[in-house]
């Protein structure tokens, strides 16, 4: 691919790196700024604490950050949308630790996207879990390839 006569680099060949240099320090004590990169339903289901939430994860600027890594902020402009099988969609915006949450029940299998700036970035298939950093890992798993990236 190229973009502009050059090429158009993967984003998911990119080595692990904090971007933004600030990570999580306070265990689970409890913050919407909490943990970002870890898999938030699972936590939030199993121990009683906390909200419950139907779609939950972290959007970054790059595809391998590690966990406790804060992710892209959500003053920028990033929006993940969630796309329902009924067509209903739930917009979110990351906070600045680039968090997402919602309790809002979304019609599975759903579809999501992240936009900003005028880019959207598709996931490719239609997923039933809402915890999304249970598969968009640092490494990525269950066919994801790595966190969730911004277009």
């Amino acid at each position: 691919m190229t973009s502009g006569g050059g090429p158009i680099a993967d984003p998911f060949a990119a080595a692990p790196v904090c971007t933004s240099n600030t990570t999580w320090t306070l265990g689970t004590r409890g913050s919407a700024s909490m943990q970002p990169g870890v898999a938030c339903i699972n936590c939030h289901s199993s121990g009683g604490e906390g909200p419950r939430f139907a779609t939950a994860g972290t959007v970054y600027p790059t595809a391998h950050e590690p966990d406790q890594c804060d992710g892209a902020s959500g003053t920028t402009g990033v929006a993940i949308g969630i796309t329902g099988a009924d067509g209903k969609t739930v917009t979110l915006t990351p906070n600045a630790a680039g968090n997402f949450s919602s309790s809002a029940t979304v019609t599975t299998p759903y579809q999501a996207k992240v936009t900003y700036m005028g880019r959207e970035r598709l996931m490719l298939a239609a997923q039933t879990s809402g915890d999304c950093n249970a598969c968009h890992t640092q490494s990525g798993a269950n066919a994801a390839p790595g966190r969730i990236l911004l277009p």
